[in-house]
């Protein structure tokens, strides 16, 4: 590397350049001090600190072999700091980050540049001092070295972005406490990400996402990994000219991405229209020194300019937003934003989340429509504590689910199978004087069912179960061995299937909040359906309101049904007409088509897939001989048959258990033998 920067690096940092333990450098600076080739001396000290010629450092490690790095000059300027003591220089760290964000808007390498030539390249692509101009011009005099050093950390890292990065993670943080002190782990960014991108996906449009906090950027970087390059997806970030609003905006520029600024008041009043998911971490860069009072102001400024379009996920210290409040202002706050009921659900996290204080436990809210239709009595808020829980794939995903479901409606959220989460009534923690999410511990309790009426459902139960028991249509059929064997046909991939039009993919449709419900004409299957948690037919919606707002994409008699996530699930919809809503799916078997291709296999073959990750496309499917014969046919759709009468006999005997037990617990019905002789008979 010519005309390099002159570069400090520390002990620990060449154990991460040479890809070895700490314990590794110390033994070579004491085995080879006396040799012809020592390891290098230091060349100054700060805080205690010994510091070595990082340059000195790398050639050391490429002549003698040593560490398990070849490329340990080219990836120096990562892991090393400009010697000049720039290291915790806020002036040296925003322009760094200006320089990499310039590189990536230009394209254009400039390790040799001169001041007055990087200031026009500034100009030129920064012409309204939004971004970077006042950043560069602030250190004019050193802009040459810094650039050198910029290019020579986005060569290390492979790409500007991936430099922005390690300044933002491990470089330049020791002077900017605001940063270090809000700064997340990925697992709480990506589980808010997550949490966003679901919300957004019960949206009838695609909606705006907005951080409306100052200088707030981590959540909106894993929300734009979470939803891809092919999201097309308008991330909103807060205006103003302060150092945190423009660091916010060239991290996403860095990173290509292009978005809108949102004007925020002083007071911190703003306004969206339109489709919305806001996401924001408190305290933020920009105001690390927020009060209890002052976070929750901001949540409510978010909550006040809210309609039933738009949805928030807000993470902030749990010591607010979940815990025990001290009597006073910010407890009558916390309770006035829950009492409007946009609070749909609140998540006590485990510790850890937070990079700086591993000790703290963050929760999160979950924002959405207020049920303006049920008393307030009524009203309820889904609740979880996740004290103690490692944040893995799985417990993320169904946390998610958990939350997501917390936006339903009553019969919706009764319908859920939470993990983690349970809905309380909103009166039972509004007092505050426990922790919001301690009822998340507590056991359900079960009313009692009344007696007259739960005598007389059961009395129309045993009558059911007692005339519709399923007749023997089985007997005439029998399963023989064939005479030679047989042939078996090599399991295919439902890509290939898809691809030679041997079966149809047809996507799930989204629907709006609120279309669901127990009555219509026309039944809704979507993952409550396939995982189970939900029968099939209770979820239903009218037929013209199917036709004002969805696409008729009806299911057709052998559909085959199925999702991805949380796990691979698969049913055949043997009558048709029904919506399948997403992120359920719909393949279609080609019935014009010889292709050996039965819906019961299908979905018994995506059923065995419930523990394999990977895309759908790759499921193994397999093929039956092209004319299976008609017997074979009638047998599969006869099973077909007696399965769904189980299934309905079994629903039946569950409701008649559950109605008996909470009865007879309750006081309120007992059981007599109907046979039993009368006395005086004998």
């Amino acid at each position: 590397m010519t005309a390099s920067s002159a570069l400090h690096i520390s002990l620990s940092d060449v154990a991460s350049l040479a890809r070895v333990q700490r314990a590794v450098v110390s033994m070579w600076r004491t085995r080879f001090r006396s040799k012809e080739r020592p390891f290098p001396a230091p060349v100054t000290q700060t805080g205690g600190q010994e510091l070595f010629d990082a340059h000195e450092v790398a050639a050391w490690l490429v002549e003698t072999g040593h560490g398990n790095n070849p490329q340990a000059h080219d990836d120096l300027a990562a892991f090393a700091v400009l010697a000049d003591g720039r290291r915790e220089d806020p002036l040296a760290f925003q322009a760094l980050t200006s320089l990499l964000t310039l590189l990536a808007m230009s394209g254009e390498p400039f390790p040799h540049w001169d001041s007055e030539d990087l200031l026009d390249l500034a100009d030129e692509h920064d012409p309204d001092d939004e971004l970077l101009y006042r950043e560069l011009e602030a250190v004019q005099a050193d802009l040459p070295v810094l650039a050198r050093f910029a290019s020579e950390l986005a060569d290390a890292a492979f790409n500007p972005a991936a430099a922005f990065e390690l300044l933002m993670a491990n470089r330049f943080r020791a002077g900017l406490r605001s940063h270090t002190d809000t700064a997340l782990t990925d697992e709480a960014a990506r589980l808010v990400a997550g949490i966003a991108v679901e919300l957004a996906s019960g949206l009838p449009e695609t909606p705006l996402f907005a951080d409306p906090s100052d200088g707030g950027s981590d959540l909106l970087l894993a929300l734009a990994a979470a939803l891809g390059d092919a999201a097309d997806a308008t991330l909103v970030t807060r205006s103003g000219g302060g150092d945190t609003a423009r660091l916010v905006r060239r991290r996403l520029r860095v990173h290509g991405i292009s978005g809108r600024t949102l004007t925020v008041d002083p007071s911190g009043e703003f306004g969206i229209d339109g489709a919305a998911v806001h996401l924001a971490h408190y305290p933020s860069p920009g105001r690390p020194g927020m009060t209890p009072v002052e976070i929750l102001t901001a949540v409510d400024q978010t909550v006040l300019q809210m309609d039933d379009r738009q949805r928030g996920v807000v993470l902030a210290p749990a010591a607010v937003l979940a815990d025990v409040l001290p009597k006073g202002e910010s407890r009558e706050a916390r309770a006035g934003l829950i009492r409007e009921g946009r609070v749909r659900a609140i998540v006590r996290l485990p510790e850890g989340l937070l990079r700086s204080k591993p000790r703290q436990a963050l929760a999160l809210w979950v924002l959405g429509p207020a049920h303006p239709d049920v008393p307030i009595a009524d009203r309820w808020t889904v609740v979880a504590d996740l004290t103690g829980e490692k944040l893995d794939p799985g417990t993320v995903q169904d946390l998610i689910s958990d939350v997501a479901a917390s936006l339903g409606s009553q019969e919706q959220v009764r319908a859920h199978s939470f993990r983690f989460a349970r809905p309380v009534l909103t009166r039972v923690i509004l007092p505050g004087s426990t922790a919001l999410t301690a009822a998340a511990h507590a056991a359900p309790p079960v009313p009692a069912p009344r007696g007259a009426a739960a005598a007389l459902r059961a009395d129309q139960l045993l009558e059911g179960l007692s005339s519709g028991t399923p007749q023997d249509s089985l007997s005439r059929y029998s399963v023989e061995p064939t005479p030679d064997g047989g042939t078996r046909r090599r399991p295919r991939p439902l890509g290939s299937l898809v691809e030679e039009g041997l079966v149809k993919y047809v996507p799930g449709t989204r629907l709006a909040e609120g279309t669901a419900g127990a009555a219509g004409s026309v039944p809704i299957y979507g993952t409550p359906e396939l995982l189970g948690t939900q029968p099939r037919g209770t979820r239903r919606m009218e037929l013209l309101d199917f036709y004002a707002h969805v696409v008729d994409r009806r299911t057709e008699p052998g559909d085959v049904v199925f999702c991805t996530s949380p796990q691979a699930a698969a049913f055949v919809d043997t009558e048709g007409g029904a919506v399948v809503q997403y992120p359920a799916r719909v393949l279609r078997v080609d019935k014009t088509k010889q292709s050996g291709l039965l819906p019961d296999l299908v979905a018994a073959d995506i059923n065995a897939q419930a523990d394999t990750p990977g895309s759908w496309r790759r499921w193994p499917v397999r093929q039956i001989p092209a004319d299976p014969g008609p017997e074979v046919s009638g047998f599969l759709l006869e099973l077909d048959a007696q399965r769904a009468q189980a299934r309905a006999r079994l629903k039946q005997l569950d409701e008649l258990t559950t109605l008996v037990l909470d009865g007879v617990a309750g006081g309120t019905v007992t059981v007599t033998a109907t046979d039993a002789p009368m006395e005086g008979n004998t």
